[in-house]
This record gives structure tokens, C-alpha cells and sequence, in this order.
């Protein structure tokens, strides 16, 4: 198997690795010192994302694997809490993914990369992303808590069509018993550079300062 093949079942198997708990495990097991700020969570957040992937490209046999942790971690108070993930962050970290799965389909296309995607591993990927990400939850909670109150519905509005590009991913390719043609995936690759815009648009709605 060839390091793209691995990169690309990776890709669609652990899409998920966005989820917020996953890196708070890997924090608290080695006792990693985090500050508090929006931006060093997202970038903290992203290097575990992509550390783990490499993780798993070299051989880990857990998609999700943490390191090793010692009992007594567990109950250790000098280890600090993780601060969690602000809801605008998870929603700029599920598009960060919706960008390179939509690459990713166009470079076998392309035949950039040699490997072959079935639907099957789309419509898995698709929901591990849907369900790890809490994006749907993540969306209604910093609309909820962060957007100015007159741009809500807007917001809200934006937030279900939102959702309902991303389920189309995973029923667009439902619905192929067999293997991809390109023009189904490159079908799917737009269905996921939509998905990218519309949540980049999600996050727009943010006031300036919930940027910072």
C-alpha cells in the first residue's frame, strides 16, 4: 500500500479527528500546559488533528489513538483542565476538512494520487464527521451565544442549509452501489466545496472581537 492510498483511507476514515474530546484525552494524558486564548486552542487543536493523522499513517492501530496515559493521571489535580473549543473554531475546523476532502477527489480524478474511493468510505467518513464535530450543535450554539441578536434568524437560516449540504455528501453517495465514476466525484467535490463556503460564511456572522 502506497503512502497516498494510506493518507487517503485515513482521510475518510478519521475526518472526525476534528472532535474536541479526542484532543482533550491526548492533553491530559501527557500534561500539556494550554493557554486559554481562541486562536492557540485552534492551532493546538489543529497540530494534535494532524499529529495524530501522521500517527496513524505510520502504523497506529486506533484511528483516535492517544498516547499512553498512567492511572494515576487520572486523579492528578496538578494537571490543568483543557479549555474547550469555541463553537466559531470547530465550525472553521469542519471546513478546514471539507476543503481537503474536496482536493482529495479531484486529485484522483486528476490521477494525481493513485488510490480508488469507494461511496462507501464517503457516506462513513461523512457521518464520523458529522457526529465527532457536533457541527450542527457547535453551529446552534454560537449562533445562540455569540452572533448579535438581530443577525440570528439569518444565521440560523444559513446554519440548516448548511447542515443539509453536508448530509448530501453522505446521500449522494449512498445512493452509488458501485464504484465511483469522475463525474460522480467530482458530483461530491462540489457538494463539499459548497459545504466549505457555506460554513466560511457561517463564521462571518461572528462579531469581530469573537474572531480574535
Amino acid at each position: 500500500m502506497t503512502l497516498n492510498t494510506m493518507k487517503l483511507r485515513l482521510l475518510f476514515l478519521t475526518g472526525a479527528l476534528v472532535s474536541t474530546s479526542a484532543f482533550q484525552f491526548s492533553t491530559k494524558s501527557v500534561g500539556v500546559q494550554v493557554q486559554s486564548t481562541a486562536t492557540e486552542n485552534y492551532e493546538l487543536g489543529r497540530r494534535r488533528w494532524m499529529a495524530t493523522s501522521f500517527a496513524v499513517i505510520a502504523g497506529s492501530a486506533s484511528l483516535v489513538a492517544a498516547p499512553t496515559a498512567n492511572a494515576n493521571d487520572y486523579d492528578n489535580p496538578e494537571i490543568p483542565d483543557v479549555p474547550e473549543e469555541r463553537s466559531g473554531l470547530v465550525v472553521l475546523r469542519v471546513a478546514e476538512v471539507c476543503n481537503f476532502q474536496e482536493k482529495i477527489l479531484r486529485a484522483v480524478v486528476a490521477k494525481d494520487i493513485d488510490t480508488v474511493v469507494s461511496p462507501q468510505q464517503i457516506v462513513f467518513g461523512t457521518q464520523l464527521l458529522l457526529r465527532n464535530s457536533n457541527i450542527a450543535g457547535n453551529m446552534k450554539l454560537m449562533i445562540e451565544t455569540e452572533v448579535d441578536k438581530e443577525k440570528r434568524k439569518e444565521a440560523a437560516t444559513s446554519a440548516a442549509i448548511t447542515m443539509n449540504t453536508i448530509q448530501s455528501v453522505s446521500t449522494t453517495s449512498a445512493k452509488i452501489q458501485r464504484p465511483f465514476t469522475n463525474d460522480e466525484m467530482l458530483e461530491v467535490a462540489d457538494l463539499y466545496r459548497v459545504a466549505r463556503v457555506q460554513l466560511n460564511n457561517i463564521y462571518e456572522y461572528l462579531p469581530q472581537e469573537g474572531k480574535d
